[in-house]
């Protein structure tokens, strides 16, 4: 019986994708029924009020505009966006088997992994909720997928799609204008010649440029800061929670708020990482100063704290903020599900899942230092070494960036880690042997 679904589901793989997953998303619906709204969802709705009334005069840049134009899509009606994510999550499933397929993955190996990585709990309940990390897969996905297809060897026109993917990308979390100047740093290294140091491939800087200057110039009109998001400065000051206190009296104001304030969520037992989003209510009402004003300040309190401090400052991004990089975690209203009960299920899904993910999450960092041996020994720059790379970039810088939260900025960048996996498992023959058994 189970041989016979098997052969059924794998006779039309795309087919079976697309309904599995709409199966499972609608029964998760069914039970949560419920759009999940964060302190983060405020400003993305707010920005994509402000794009629908075409009028971004006097925004305050605290969002870059590429998650609420899925909003302003939507009409800013929450559950047509919540239909948009979802519609977007079922064709992130087609990208990810299709990706595995060129990655030269078998059928069954490429079907089983895309169904089970993407409609693990977390990835749906990210679609319920009015958060980046939907569209954020996606494009990142999207990215993979066109980089398999074109980087190497495709026209002008393709790589300029991938430009358009990326440039996309830095709309939707401007983090990621590092991400296209790396692709193109490792291209260069793969065959390197001083001739090949600029070759066609740049254009792929195009768009990323395009988008976080001009974004950033849009909000240098509105608020006096040439930045891609005003945020910068209170994002910076979480990394310095732990020694806020060693910085000088010229700051006195800033410090002894957010000590307090730090000390009260340690008592509380609150998340210490958000001890500058606790101290902000008193911090603008103390300084007098506007939301982008008393981000500069924290910007300039941040910078004396961690250049007076460089030890701790390594110590919380190495020893902290990178760790958490690596963890694994759910975003849903866990006490707001419809149906009774349909909680306590589900919660026992996701630590299966959630052991799963994490295992694999360890084998890849385990697997970090390989591949830079294998690198070293056959000085052959492969797949899995660029997403190796890319993934390790991507960890030390938003550990440098910020703490809290960190596990958001390594969700998009799952399916890449067990890829990787899964690739050095083809390739030592350890996947072959264990299909066989």
């Amino acid at each position: 019986m189970i041989k016979r679904f098997l052969h059924f589901i794998l006779a039309k793989p795309l087919l079976s994708l697309l309904l599995l997953s709409i199966l499972i998303r609608l029964f998760c619906l069914a039970l949560y029924q419920h759009i999940t709204i964060f302190p983060d969802s405020g400003g993305y709705i707010d920005l994509g009020q402000l794009l629908s009334d075409f009028d971004l005069s006097g925004y305050n840049g605290q969002r870059s505009p590429g998650y609420p134009f899925l909003l302003f899509l939507a009409g800013n009606h929450l559950k047509i966006v919540l239909v948009l994510q979802f519609i977007i999550g079922i064709y992130t499933t087609v990208l990810v088997y299709k990706n595995l397929l060129l990655l030269k993955f078998n059928t069954v190996t490429s079907f089983f992994t895309a169904l089970l990585l993407n409609n693990f709990l977390h990835v749906i309940f990210y679609e319920t909720a009015i958060l980046t990390e939907s569209l954020t897969l996606f494009v990142i996905i999207l990215i993979i997928n066109l980089y398999l297809k074109f980087f190497e060897n495709g026209s002008l026109s393709k790589l300029l799609l991938l430009s358009l993917a990326f440039g996309f990308l830095v709309l939707i979390k401007p983090f990621y204008f590092f991400l296209p100047f790396l692709f193109y740093g490792i291209s260069v290294l793969k065959n390197f010649t001083i001739r090949t140091i600029i070759n066609k491939r740049i254009v792929i800087l195009f768009f990323p440029i395009i988008t976080f200057f001009g974004w950033s110039y849009i909000n240098k009109i509105n608020t006096g800061y040439f930045v891609p998001t005003t945020f910068y400065g209170i994002n910076i000051a979480q990394n310095c929670v732990y020694f806020a206190e060693k910085t000088p009296d010229e700051f006195k104001t800033i410090r002894d708020i957010y000590l307090k304030h730090r000390e009260i969520a340690k008592k509380e037992n609150q998340d210490v990482a958000m001890s500058i989003w606790f101290a902000y209510d008193e911090l603008e009402k103390t300084t007098n100063l506007s939301f982008v004003d008393l981000s500069y300040q924290l910007d300039r309190f941040s910078k004396v704290a961690i250049r007076n401090n460089p030890v701790d400052y390594l110590y919380q991004v190495v020893c902290i903020s990178w760790v958490d990089f690596w963890k694994v975690d759910i975003y849903w209203n866990y006490n707001d599900f419809k149906i009774p009960y349909a909680n306590k299920m589900l919660i026992g899904i996701w630590y299966i899942q959630f052991a799963l993910l994490q295992l694999f999450k360890i084998v890849f960092v385990l697997l970090i230092p390989v591949q830079l041996y294998e690198f070293i020994i056959r000085k052959k720059i492969s797949h899995e070494l660029v997403f190796t790379v890319i993934i390790f970039v991507t960890s030390v810088l938003q550990a440098i960036v910020t703490y809290g939260t960190n596990s958001r900025f390594s969700y998009p960048f799952e399916f890449i880690m067990v890829t990787v996996v899964l690739l050095f498992a083809q390739r030592k023959g350890y996947l072959n042997r264990l299909l066989q058994r």
